[in-house]
Parts: C-alpha cells; sequence; structure tokens
C-alpha cells in the first residue's frame, strides 16, 4: 500500500504519519511498514529541502521543477524499491502537494500549462498512491499553530490568502478523485484526528490490514 498525508502547514501531517505508521507497524509488522516525507526524503535530500523551503527561488516553475526532480530521486531510492517488496509506504507529502501548492493556487498559471504540470507525474511514471489523506483545517487555526513553533519556512510567511487558495486546491483534487481520497477534520486535538484518520483507512483497505484492524 501507498499511503500519503496532506494537507497545508500545521495541519498535523508529520505528527499523524509517525502515528499512522505506528499503528500499521503493530498490524502489519515494523519491517513491512515505512514512513517517508517529502521534500528530502532521499540520501542527498536535505539539501533540495532547505533550498525548497528557505525561500532562495523566485520562480514557480523553479520551484515545480525542483519538488518534481526531488520526487523523482525520492520515488526511485526509496518509494519504489519499497513497495517492490511488499512494504506499506506512508509519505509526508507527495504529488497532491505539489499541485495544490505550486499549480492550482497560483492564479497566474494558466489552464495549459496546468494540464502539462498535472499530467507530468502520469508522464514519467510515478506512481499513484492507494489512498490519500487530506488533513483539513483552516488557514487561521493552522497560522496558530504554526506560529507556536517560533519558525516559520518561506510557505508558511505566505499568508492566509495563499492557504485558503491552497486549501480550495486540495478540495478540487479530491473532487477530480474522490475514490483516492479520504478527508479529516485535523481541527481537533491530535487523538481525535488520528481516530478520524484509522477510521478512514479501515472503510478504504479493511482486510488489507490484517483483518484486525481495531
Amino acid at each position: 500500500m501507498f499511503i500519503v498525508l496532506e494537507g497545508i502547514d500545521g495541519s498535523g501531517k508529520t505528527t499523524q504519519a509517525a502515528r499512522l505508521g505506528e499503528w500499521l507497524s503493530g498490524l502489519l509488522g515494523r519491517e513491512r511498514v515505512l514512513v517517508t516525507k517529502e521534500p528530502g526524503g532521499w540520501l542527498g535530500g536535505d539539501a533540495v529541502r532547505r533550498l525548497a523551503l528557505g525561500g532562495g527561488l523566485s520562480s514557480v516553475w523553479g520551484e515545480f521543477f525542483l519538488f518534481m526532480m526531488d520526487r523523482c530521486e525520492h520515488v526511485s531510492g526509496v518509494v519504489m524499491p519499497a513497495l517492490e517488496k511488499g512494504m506499506c509506504v506512508i509519505c509526508d507529502r507527495y504529488t497532491p502537494s505539489t499541485l495544490a501548492y505550486q499549480v492550482l493556487s497560483n492564479p497566474l498559471i494558466g489552464s495549459e500549462a496546468a494540464e502539462y504540470m498535472t499530467g507530468m507525474s502520469e508522464v514519467i511514471g510515478l506512481p499513484r498512491p492507494d489512498c490519500a489523506c487530506l488533513l483539513d483545517i483552516d488557514a487561521d487555526t493552522a497560522r496558530r499553530r504554526l506560529e507556536t513553533r517560533g519558525k516559520l519556512n518561506s510557505f508558511d510567511a505566505r499568508g492566509r490568502d495563499y492557504f485558503e487558495r491552497v486549501r480550495a486546491a486540495y478540495d478540487a483534487l479530491i473532487k477530480r478523485f474522490p475514490d483516492e481520497w479520504i478527508k479529516v477534520d485535523a481541527s481537533e486535538d491530535e487523538n481525535t484526528v488520528f481516530g478520524g484518520l484509522k477510521r478512514g483507512m479501515e472503510r478504504m483497505f479493511g482486510t488489507r490490514l490484517g483483518g484486525h484492524a481495531t
């Protein structure tokens, strides 16, 4: 299984990815579950992550192709080898993040360019997730959470309107591929959010979780 966690910054993806990994490890076996992330989840990816999140790029195309390069290396070196071994891969961000952040939320990108960027993952053979989980949260709540970290990256600092556009872009992706998505209210406390995530997993995968999900 290839599972992706998505949402705007501050939605709790990293926390929930770790908890999901622990839960699935208990069901499937620790050796059968891999938790990874984008950008930077591969050998050499730390430099890409620093560049991507550090605000050093001024072009949306530069951002787009940087994230795509990172994804190609991540898939080739980490995701596909694990999937080929029959492992369950949980990824904190994947293709939907790029579409939501760099493409569909940008009013300066025309429909032709957006279609090109949306279709690139399929053209170059990147695997589609079996499930994408959206941790949905409004921009104001997410911002308050980010401020408690004491450090904002270049995307965090783009403002409320930007994140509302990103959130709307995720909803557009869900409408386009409804069978691939689970949507969870991420404004609740950590345990409540994880409970919703688990229930969504159980509905979608059923017996593939070993027949004893609880």
